[in-house]
Parts: C-alpha cells; structure tokens; sequence
C-alpha cells in the first residue's frame, strides 16, 4: 500500500516540478516532502531494509519557525517501523542558497517484531542543511535522533514549496 502512495507522490512530484521551478516567486508558508530515510543503527537496517519511505508536510511562522510533520516507515516479513516527527524548526542563512537548520519536537514510533508491537513517545531533536534549487523547490539534508536506536538516522529530501 505504502509503495503505491509513494509512487503516486512520486509521480505527482515529477510532473508539478517543471511548472513550480517557472512560476514567479512568491511567499511560501508550505512545502511537501518526499524523500528516503537512512537508519544509523545496523540493527535496525539488518531488521527491516537499509532505505524508508520518508514524506511531510511543514508550515513556515515567521514568529516562531517551521513546524513540520513527517512520516517514515521501513520493515521486512517479521519487523516494522512506523515513525511520526513532529518538530519546531529554525533556519539560518549561511550562503545566498544554503541553510543551516536545528529543531526540536517529539517523535512517536510503532516498532512490531514478531507479531509484538511497541510504541515509544521520546523528545527528538534534528540539525541539516538545506539547499535551494529554485525558488519553489529545495534539497534538504538532515539527521534526526531521539530516545531510542530506531529513530536515530539521515533524511535526504526534496521539498516543494507552495
């Protein structure tokens, strides 16, 4: 199901980008998110698969930063991940197209081993960069680390903003 809703993002994505990267710049509260999540833990790839679905949404507060939603999601035949961020970002201008980004938030996380489920709320916290391509769609780089070893990886993203 999951690798459907990927793919029809996917597609969606690649047919919007060509006419986002020609419109006329103009202010952008909000971005969607389509990218893959890198566990750091080899526990967690050898347990599920080395790349996971990563996806979200963000709004921009010019008062109190960005708050971003994301969802991610990586198993096999006998274990699963879901994983919910919900952080409060800052950005700061390093070069005239790169940003330098930290937040804060919570991240909630469903592990199923063997039929067994366990869900943890931890606080969690991420520090990136991200790039711009054009005015309307950027490449962000980031690692995201919480309480406990599944939640603990690199996200790699494009965003579109809109």
């Amino acid at each position: 199901m999951w690798r459907t809703m990927l793919g029809i993002a996917g597609l969606a994505l690649a047919m919007a980008l060509p006419a986002v990267a020609q419109e006329e710049p103009q202010p952008a509260n909000w971005a969607f998110r389509l990218g893959v999540w890198y566990p750091s833990s080899g526990t967690v790839r050898n347990r599920t698969t080395d790349f996971w679905v990563y996806f979200g949404v963000e709004r921009n507060f010019p008062t109190i930063g960005t708050v971003s939603l994301d969802y991610s999601e990586g198993s096999d035949t006998n274990n699963k991940v879901r994983m919910f961020s919900l952080f409060v970002n800052s950005r700061q201008r390093y070069a005239p197209k790169l940003d330098l980004l930290a937040g804060l938030g919570l991240v909630n996380a469903k592990v199923t081993t063997a039929g067994v489920d366990r869900t943890r709320t931890r606080l969690g916290g991420t520090v990136g960069v991200a790039y711009t391509l054009t005015p309307r769609v950027e490449f962000q780089l980031r690692y995201q680390v919480a309480g406990f070893k599944e939640v603990n990886g690199f996200v790699a993203t494009v965003n579109l903003r809109f």
